[in-house]
């Protein structure tokens, strides 16, 4: 009978996470005793984002100055000098197919596990089937052998219990059993063979897939760490890039800061903190960090505001 391979599952996908940094703007020289107004002027088409999804991340920016100091900061207006620019930039085209690379990757691992799955449900079956065919084939062993006793007591002349027909039928019986219990195994034997070109299969598959994600590991960990989202200069603001509009907001957001003329702080959590890393985009507020920067530059002019 044969046996069945031994095979190991294992996968091991580790992802190095870029981290995003603001480049240094030339910090706004203007002094307004009105909100600074903006608009959107260009949107990559690349970025599959649409004027008004883009206005209201915009607004919803505007509005991260404004929950935590009660001030108008930022007002869209069509007609504004200040502009604000999606583009995409090589590092940003990048980024994009290293995700699509992460979505093709996950996909593929999805479907190794579903094969897997199947495999070692297939695998069950089998070992359930080999239980019963082993039963089968000793149960059949006992009546072979007390056939043979029964053989051998009839020929020592012991003829009360048996005949030579009831023999001869029994003999029958139990050929016709062995016949049927080798096909048994012979199938059996085949589903077994099956199964071993499918793990060798699903092996060959996840060795394919392992050198995949080592490919794409060893892309993205020697590529630059640090990429520039965004950049205000002048009455422009540059967005070059985002992973989600969550990210996009924040980004907005830290170069709103540049506009009202704020530099950069030195705290982690901060919207003004050149890195976003440790910040938390799904839910951000203004840190003491960001309203200190404010007030040294606005604090004379709150009423203003």
């Amino acid at each position: 009978m044969k046996k069945f391979l031994w095979w190991g599952i294992s996968l091991y996908f580790s992802i190095s996470l870029q981290v995003a940094a603001f480049a240094q703007s030339n910090l706004s020289n203007i002094s307004f005793n009105q909100p600074l107004k903006y608009r959107i002027d260009y949107i990559d088409p690349r970025f599959e984002l649409t004027k008004e999804q883009f206005i209201q991340i915009g607004k919803e920016a505007a509005e991260i100055w404004q929950k935590e100091t009660g001030k108008t900061y930022f007002i869209y207006d069509s007609q504004a000098e200040l502009t604000i620019n999606l583009v995409l930039d090589n590092q940003q085209a990048t980024q994009n197919e290293r995700k699509n690379s992460i979505n093709e990757l996950l996909k593929q691992q999805e479907e190794w596990k579903e094969k897997n799955k199947a495999i070692l449900l297939f695998k069950q079956q089998i070992d359930q089937e080999t239980s019963l065919l082993n039963k089968e084939k000793e149960n059949l062993k006992c009546k072979f052998e007390q056939y043979q006793k029964d053989v051998s007591l009839f020929n020592q002349g012991n003829y009360g219990q048996f005949t030579q027909s009831s023999l001869n039928k029994r003999q029958a019986e139990l050929s016709q059993l062995s016949l049927e219990l080798q096909t048994k195994f012979s199938q059996h034997s085949n589903k077994i063979e099956m199964l071993n070109r499918q793990i060798k299969q699903i092996n060959q598959q996840q060795n394919l897939l392992n050198q995949s994600i080592e490919q794409f590991n060893l892309s993205t960990t020697s590529g630059s760490k640090t990429f520039h989202k965004g950049l205000f200069s002048q009455n422009q603001i540059q967005i070059y890039g985002f992973t989600s509009f969550d990210d996009l907001r924040l980004t907005l957001a830290h170069e709103f800061g540049h506009a009202l003329g704020l530099k950069h702080t030195d705290d982690p959590k901060s919207l003004m903190y050149p890195l976003l890393r440790e910040q938390d985009i799904h839910n951000f507020k203004l840190t003491n960090s960001d309203l200190d920067l404010l007030a040294t530059l606005y604090g004379s002019n709150d009423e203003n505001h």
